[in-house]
C-alpha cells in the first residue's frame, strides 16, 4: 500500500491530493478485505459502518500527517505572499522603513515584533486607496526602473543601493506627503486605516503567536513613525527646501500629522 510522507512528498494542492488518494486507497483495501470475509458483498449499512469505523481508527494515525501537510502549505502560501510583494517593488520599498518592527526572521530586517507580517495586505491596500490607483501604478513603474538600475550580478537586486538611491528617497517622500495630507482629519482617518487593515489581515496559522494580532492605535503610531522617519528628518533639517517643493500649507499639514502621532 502506498503511503504519503509529507517531508518527502509533494507540496501545495498536490499534497492534499496525495493525502486523499492515500486515505481512499486504505479504505478501498478495507472494503475489499471485508467483502471477501463476508462472501463477496457488502450492504449499504455495512459500508456505512465500515466508513465510520475507518474514520475513527485512522483519525489519530493521520493527524500528524494532516498537521505537517497544513504547515507545509502555510509556508508555501507565505512564501507566495512575499513573492507577490517582490513583484510590487514600490510596496517593498515602502515597507523597508517599518520592517524592523516585524518579529525577527532569517533573511529579513525584522526585530522588535511590534507588527505582524499579517499587516502587509491591508497596508498595501490602504496606500493604494490613499494615493489613488493611477499614482500607485506610476510608483510601481518608477520603482521597477530603480530596481533595474541596481540589478545584482546574481540576477537579484542590490536592495541596499536601491534604498540609498536619491530617486527612491524622492519617490517615497512625494508619496508620504500625500499620505500625511490624507490624515489631516486625523482621528477619522486613523480609525479608517485601523479598520481597513484589520479587515484585510493575512490568514494566520492556528496557534501561531500572531494568530489573534490586530493593529492598534499604539502599533499604528509606531508604524507611522517608522514609515515617516526620513520625511520627518527632512522637515527638521531642510524645511525651506520642502516648502519650496510642496508649499507652505502642505508642509504645515505634515508637521501637524507628526504632532498628532506624538500624542499617541
Amino acid at each position: 500500500m502506498t503511503t504519503f510522507d509529507p517531508p518527502s512528498g509533494p507540496s501545495g494542492p498536490k499534497a492534499c491530493e496525495a493525502i486523499a488518494n492515500t486515505m481512499i486507497g486504505h479504505f478501498t483495501t478495507r472494503l475489499e478485505v471485508e467483502a471477501a470475509r463476508r462472501g463477496g458483498a457488502l450492504s449499504a449499512a455495512a459500508i456505512r459502518e465500515l466508513a465510520e469505523s475507518f474514520l475513527a481508527e485512522e483519525a489519530k494515525r493521520f493527524q500528524s500527517v494532516f498537521r505537517r501537510s497544513y504547515d507545509a502549505c502555510s509556508v508555501t502560501r507565505e512564501a507566495k505572499q512575499w513573492e507577490s510583494a517582490r513583484r510590487k517593488p514600490f510596496d517593498r520599498i515602502l515597507m523597508k522603513a517599518f520592517a524592523p518592527l516585524f518579529p525577527p526572521r532569517q533573511g529579513d530586517d525584522g526585530g522588535k515584533g511590534v507588527l505582524s507580517r499579517r499587516v502587509i495586505p491591508g497596508f498595501n491596500l490602504a496606500i493604494d486607496k490613499m494615493i489613488g490607483p493611477m499614482l500607485y501604478e506610476q510608483c510601481q513603474r518608477k520603482s521597477q526602473a530603480i530596481l533595474d538600475r541596481h540589478r545584482a550580478s546574481s540576477g537579484g537586486y542590490d536592495w541596499e543601493r536601491i534604498h540609498a538611491d536619491p530617486e527612491t528617497h524622492a519617490l517615497t517622500t512625494d508619496v508620504l506627503v500625500v499620505v500625511a495630507h490624507y490624515f489631516s482629519a486625523f482621528e477619522h482617518r486613523r480609525d479608517w486605516f485601523l479598520s481597513l487593515v484589520n479587515s484585510h489581515l493575512a490568514p494566520a496559522q492556528p496557534g501561531s503567536p500572531d494568530s489573534t494580532w490586530q493593529l492598534t492605535e499604539t502599533s499604528f503610531a509606531e508604524m507611522m513613525r517608522a514609515l515617516f522617519a526620513d520625511v520627518r528628518a527632512q522637515v527638521v533639517a531642510r524645511p525651506a527646501e520642502l516648502r519650496r517643493r510642496y508649499g507652505e500649507h502642505t508642509v504645515d499639514t505634515v508637521a501637524a500629522f507628526f504632532r498628532r502621532l506624538d500624542q499617541l
